[in-house]
């Protein structure tokens, strides 16, 4: 392409910059927490003295920018480095960045990593947070910016041929022929006079009028014979396949759909951020934690959340095969917890293998009957009010007749499937009687009914 391209030139291209920037605030932002194994699984320390440098890796710096500046140095130079002062017990207290052009890696004869930096400070291995990107040796990562140097260029060249294009006036670059024999002040002065007529871009498609029988003679190939603007989107998406970025995520919408956005997004999460993700949590857990108990963990649910409907509807099965409880439900949407909401439910037809202990009747029989009368309350409201409606004394005659003759039947005719159930054997046009008369609340009834079946 003819284009000189290095890492800081490179980030001159759009796409190029836009994947950069991408993967680096995408783990610059997720939530990095420090863990330690317990026999429950494990349990998050806020208060250990990694977790807090973690959140303050330096007195100049947040944690977000720290992971955002390692990161692009990580994706450009496909190194990024970090100085470790430690205290006196040897606990990490503070992360400095080095620039990778600053930095030499240098292996001795028994595999022993040292890096020189400024070719003036020498540092062991534990004294230099490293992360590599893919090498060939397993301790320096190629330079993305050297192996994709020609896809940048290519990239970059089209820019400046366009901004040159553009600035010298749409298709009147050319050669303008007089058939005369004009002398050099006759042709500097025609020259001049043609570009402060016809060149720039805000000159573009005017007419020229040529005298004298001058002609004009096209030179170069027309953008849309070089098929520019076709190159220019490819460049895009080759810049996002050298990063494995999905191209929507970076401005190009050629092959996104509504229906794979999602998917392109949830790819984007466990084959492209996961990778660089591993490589952070191994290398603070070697150079930083130094415990085996004790464990970093980036927090990636925040971008493989679904839809609403999906989510909820994930949550409900959660929820009903008893493996989130409703707090941990309400934690994933950022809710306060409330009363009761760390119990677990399960099916009722579910339970261990080879458990043979019975259940107690009234976990399942007291939800059932009250669903059953609920729905009777509603046909007797509906009834009372429709009753009321009307004129006269229709609601003394109905209270006479329909709600003891007529409602009776259809009220059991709810609730005797649930008593079946129960007990086979229950009466149920005198329950279902005594229903439409309590002043009972419906659970209270529930529980009346169930004391007279079971004695």
């Amino acid at each position: 392409s003819g284009i000189n391209v290095n890492e800081t030139s490179a980030l001159k291209y759009s796409a190029l910059y836009a994947c950069v920037r991408l993967i680096s605030e995408s783990v610059a932002s997720l939530p990095l927490h420090t863990y330690q194994r317990s026999e429950n699984g494990k349990e998050r320390l806020r208060e250990h003295p990694i977790a807090r440098l973690l959140r303050n890796p330096n007195k100049n710096m947040t944690s977000y920018t720290f992971r955002e500046v390692l990161m692009g140095h990580l994706l450009t130079w496909g190194n990024c480095y970090a100085e470790i002062v430690r205290d006196a017990s040897g606990l990490a207290v503070e992360l400095r960045p080095i620039t990778p052009d600053r930095v030499r890696v240098d292996v001795d004869e028994t595999g022993t990593i040292r890096y020189i930096v400024d070719e003036q400070v020498t540092l062991e291995s534990d004294e230099i947070f490293h992360i590599a990107g893919l090498g060939f040796d397993g301790i320096i990562g190629y330079t993305p910016i050297t192996l994709a140097k020609e896809s940048i260029g290519l990239g970059l060249a089209a820019e400046q041929f366009g901004g040159s294009f553009f600035s010298n006036g749409a298709r009147l670059g050319g050669i303008l022929q007089h058939p005369a024999k004009l002398s050099q002040e006759a042709a500097d002065r025609l020259r001049e006079s043609w570009g402060n007529t016809y060149s720039g871009s805000n000159k573009t498609g005017k007419t020229a009028i040529l005298e004298e029988g001058m002609s004009f003679t096209q030179l170069g190939i027309p953008p849309d014979d070089a098929q520019f603007l076709e190159t220019r989107k490819f460049q895009v998406d080759d810049i996002a396949r050298w990063y494995g970025v999905p191209p929507h995520m970076v401005g190009s919408m050629e092959s996104a759909t509504f229906s794979n956005i999602e998917h392109q997004q949830i790819e984007y999460v466990t084959h492209t951020l996961r990778s660089w993700l591993v490589r952070w949590e191994q290398e603070l857990q070697r150079k930083i934690y130094m415990d085996e108990d004790i464990y970093p963990q980036f927090i990636v649910d925040g971008l493989l959340r679904g839809d609403t409907k999906t989510r909820y509807e994930s949550y409900r099965v959660a929820r009903e095969t008893g493996w989130l409880s409703v707090n941990e439900i309400r934690a994933l949407e950022d809710m306060p917890s409330i009363e009761g909401g760390d119990q677990f439910i399960q099916p009722l037809n579910m339970g261990t293998v080879g458990e043979t202990e019975e259940v107690d009747a009234r976990n399942w029989q007291q939800p059932l009957l009250t669903d059953a009368l609920s729905r009777a309350k509603r046909l007797q409201e509906n009834a009372e009010r429709n009753a009321l409606k009307r004129k006269g004394d229709y609601y003394g005659e109905w209270r006479d007749k329909w709600a003891r003759e007529d409602l009776p039947p259809l009220i059991a005719e709810i609730i005797e499937p649930v008593l079946d159930a129960i007990e086979p054997d229950a009466d149920i046009m005198n329950i279902a009687k005594e229903f439409i008369f309590t002043e009972r609340s419906v659970e209270e009834f529930a529980k009346h009914v169930l004391g007279g079946l079971n004695g």
